[in-house]
């Protein structure tokens, strides 16, 4: 690793941390601020003062609010963020517990939708004039129209109720089985990689077609390269770094996304436990997982942001070292 790459490595590893930072401050301020007293949160505002007061100082909630942010920090190095006051789990196994599905599935689908949007964004772009490249731009704006669940349903009517080929919902550990695991994943994946495809689709066409009309295009084509071959070769690369943007600014939805997704197919992740933690008024459970899933953006779009570095050595020179002639 040269200087200038672990310069750009430092300096955005420096950025996820401030921005953890930030973020678990704004989690941990924003329940309590918006909700105000947490125990009466748990216990409903009908509680008797002694019932709060106990809980209070069950759950440590009369210590000063640095206190218990600094605790509540230390708990995710430690492992003891400690215990659900409703269901009696304890939150930071139950956490790293679920953890793999959610991370499997965000992944999943950022990885299958890029791939995919590449792939026929270009043929889309290669074919704009004729029927073949509508028909992909048809297809595209009807993706974007569709909300993810009700494609999560009409996926598992199709190829679970009706072919059979896919199971309907559940999760199988990748430890376990990875077959099972994968195959259990196609459906979820699917479902909530839909709509961020058809919108880098269009991305992809728009920004191809951009491309195509460039010099260094022409230029490997007179050294004997095809029209078409030029394209995915020179082109392709250009266009990948503006699709990760693209990629970088949905991964708010794409988590949002995943909550939802999980709770259709019955997926042990994340989401699934947020819900029935908000549901049962577990806040603490909820301020834990807020932050997990904060986390789990803030990584995905580190690795997006170095990404870019391999993508165009030139955007490592504008955050790295400047570069003199």
């Amino acid at each position: 690793m040269n200087s200038r790459v672990l310069l750009v490595f430092t300096r955005e590893a420096m950025t996820l941390f401030v921005s953890a930072v930030i973020g678990s401050l704004v989690v941990f301020g924003l329940l309590r601020l918006l909700g105000g007293d947490v125990a009466l949160m748990i216990l409903g505002q009908e509680a008797a003062p002694e019932a709060a007061i106990a809980l209070r100082e069950e759950l440590g909630l009369n210590r000063p609010w640095h206190v218990q942010y600094l605790d509540w920090m230390g708990g995710f190095f430690t492992g003891n963020l400690g215990r659900s006051y409703a269901g009696g789990y304890d939150i930071f196994e139950q956490i790293s517990d679920r953890l793999g599905p959610t991370t499997l599935l965000a992944f999943g689908s950022l990885i299958v939708s890029i791939t995919i949007a590449l792939a026929i964004g270009t043929y889309s772009a290669l074919n704009a004039r004729n029927a073949r490249g509508t028909a992909v731009d048809v297809f595209a704006q009807l993706g974007i129209a569709v909300p993810s669940f009700w494609a999560g349903l009409l996926l598992v009517y199709l190829f679970a109720v009706y072919l059979g080929w896919l199971p309907a919902g559940g999760y199988v550990p990748m430890l376990e089985d990875p077959r099972a695991s994968l195959v259990s994943l196609i459906l979820p994946i699917a479902a909530l990689s839909l709509g961020s495809t058809a919108v880098k689709t269009r991305f992809v066409r728009s920004a191809m077609l951009d491309v195509m009309n460039e010099d260094y295009i022409r230029t490997a084509m007179a050294k004997g390269r095809t029209f078409n071959a030029a394209v995915l070769l020179h082109g392709l690369r250009n266009v990948a770094i503006p699709v990760l943007t693209v990629s970088t600014l949905q991964l708010g939805s794409l988590m949002a996304g995943a909550i939802v997704i999980e709770n259709v197919f019955v997926i042990p992740g994340l989401g699934r436990l947020l819900l029935v933690a908000v549901q049962g008024r577990e806040v603490l459970v909820v301020q834990s997982l807020a932050f997990v899933i904060l986390m789990i953006v803030l990584v995905m779009n580190f690795f997006m942001d170095l990404s870019y570095g391999l993508l165009d050595p030139r955007i490592a020179d504008r955050k790295g070292k400047p570069t003199h002639g």
